[in-house]
């Protein structure tokens, strides 16, 4: 399953509709609608009621609301640990403080 349309359906609802979800993701309207469209063939099932007030769940667009939701954050886990340098487990940021009158930098 593509996430980008696991992605798509969570946006449309937190979104509420449509159009709204294509001014969020950038697209046009007619590519929200064909995302969820191949979405609900690859499912077999409607995930959405489409109304002239925007859209609410069935039953099945409740119970795919959490598989939408695993699935979109295990592929983002696992974007972010591939970025982790093979051998490595994490990373280590280091600063420094620099100021105009930081002691440790004059001499007398």
């Amino acid at each position: 399953m593509d996430t980008e349309l696991a992605r798509t359906f969570l946006t449309v609802i937190a979104a509420g509709n449509f159009l709204n979800v294509a001014t969020r993701l950038f697209v046009t309207q007619l590519t929200v609608s064909a995302r969820v469209a191949a979405l609900e063939a690859q499912l077999g099932c409607s995930l959405f009621v489409r109304n002239k007030a925007g859209t609410t769940l069935p039953p099945a667009g409740h119970s795919f609301q959490a598989y939408a939701t695993t699935l979109v954050r295990t592929v983002e886990r696992a974007r972010h640990d591939m970025g982790v340098v093979m051998g490595f487990r994490a990373s280590v940021t280091i600063g420094e403080l620099f100021g105009l009158w930081d002691d440790r930098h004059h001499t007398e």
